[in-house]
């Protein structure tokens, strides 16, 4: 499950997440120190976002290096899930928007962020502009795309029904979404018939 060009230890989640904690407690520089070397391993990589991702204010710079070097969805996932309570959505897009033209795990990064901070009415306009200007095609990008669009539909469901009509979508995203849709517990099955029929309709 885990493509990275970096090297590997094998340490599972939980216990990063202790010794992140214990970084943050004893060395409080460990980020920019890390991000001052090279070949950084998949771990270390997890373990700076765990530092920077709560200070958004003060890491902005460390952070967009660290988005430079990220080459994995676990990096940018676990890394992104960390913004949650930033309260401005949209100044924190703006922040960021330089990762909708950058590689594919930039742009999975501008997803995911979206997903983890904007999927609500108010910001709902963040959510379509983003499928609508990301540029879609490479794998890791799309399948955010397709998760992004199935949790609006969990969520808001008549937005994301309105979400699989844009035509800047790709036959792939959108197969993606519409199958995310049908794995989900918190739709219902006249919902999933819906959105395949939706699906089926703007592909073919």
């Amino acid at each position: 499950l885990l493509m990275t060009g970096k090297k590997t230890y094998g340490v599972r989640t939980p216990h990063l997440r202790a010794l992140g904690k214990r970084i943050k407690r004893e060395y409080p520089t460990f980020a920019e120190d890390a991000l001052a070397r090279s070949n950084l391993s998949h771990e270390e990589i997890l373990l700076v976002g765990m530092q920077l991702g709560k200070d958004i204010e003060a890491n902005t710079c460390l952070l967009n290096r660290l988005f430079a070097i990220a080459d994995s969805w676990a990096q940018i996932d676990q890394v992104v899930s960390k913004f949650g309570w930033i309260k401005d959505k949209a100044e924190l897009m703006r922040r960021f928007g330089y990762l909708k033209t950058g590689g594919e795990f930039k742009k999975r990064a501008y997803f995911v962020m979206l997903m983890t901070n904007c999927v609500s009415e108010e910001y709902m306009p963040l959510v379509e502009d983003g499928l609508r200007t990301v540029p879609l095609g490479e794998y890791y990008t799309d399948m955010a795309a397709a998760w992004l669009i199935c949790d609006v539909c969990v969520k808001f469901y008549n937005d994301g029904l309105r979400l699989f009509t844009l035509p800047e979508l790709t036959p792939f995203v959108r197969m993606k979404a519409a199958s995310k849709c049908r794995d989900s517990f918190r739709l219902t099955k006249e919902q999933k018939n819906e959105i395949t029929r939706l699906s089926k309709e703007f592909i073919s």
